[in-house]
């Protein structure tokens, strides 16, 4: 048998390894946001809720006050069709709600207030200023406190956080004793070494790595 050939299954061996640890990398993302979003589930269902029920609840009042402006034929045709369009029924009037928070709250508000007087128009922005910021910014921080706490105490992230700060430490490290390195051997002399007691820049490089002079002797 060609000797090549074992060579050749030996590299495709390793690089199906090397396939594999950077998927295994890819998935050990893909695991922490599987489960921050498996987590803020219950969060998401009362938050909807909530959402939902003070939606109701103000698009049924809006929808009620728009009534009498639309069925009264003395009003501009063109108001009351698009007060119908925005506030007619509570299907419409609910999604305009979301409108409200969610996308362009200026037109929906606008329309509201040239039919109903500015009295409602500007109670409906005021209702979008407290609701819009108080509302969805609790809830936004409400998700963030959880899926922060599903960070600090899942044990396998905690483990790939570990394994990512000895990395980077390891590079830094790396980074530093390279420039040690002046002649560029791959080796580090005690002539090179001792730098790390005379150059400013290097002592500031160790103290942001967390190296205590004192301990120069026995790292070298």
């Amino acid at each position: 048998v060609n000797p090549t050939i074992f060579r050749l299954v030996r590299v495709a061996r390793l690089v199906r390894a090397l396939r594999f640890l950077r998927l295994s990398r890819v998935l050990a993302s893909l695991n922490i946001l599987m489960k921050c979003i498996r987590a803020s589930m219950n969060i998401l269902f009362w938050s909807l809720s909530v959402l939902v029920v003070v939606q109701s609840i103000i698009a049924m009042v809006a929808s009620q006050l728009a009534q009498d402006y639309i069925t009264d034929l003395s009003n501009p045709e063109s108001q009351r069709r698009q007060l119908y369009v925005y506030y007619g029924t509570f299907t419409r009037s609910f999604i305009t709600m979301f409108e409200i928070h969610m996308a362009n709250w200026a037109t929906p508000c606008r329309v509201f207030l040239e039919a109903m007087g500015e009295f409602w128009g500007n109670l409906l922005i005021l209702y979008r200023c407290v609701m819009g910021f108080s509302l969805m910014s609790v809830i936004g921080a409400v998700f963030v406190q959880q899926t922060m706490s599903v960070v600090q105490d899942d044990n396998d992230i905690m483990i790939l956080k570990k394994q990512k700060e000895a990395a980077s430490y390891t590079s830094k490290l790396n980074a530093m004793f390279k420039a040690l390195d002046t002649n560029g051997d791959g080796e580090l002399c005690r002539t090179e070494f001792e730098a790390l007691t005379t150059d400013p820049e290097l002592k500031v490089w160790m103290s942001a790595l967390d190296i205590d002079p004192g301990d120069l002797e026995g790292l070298f």
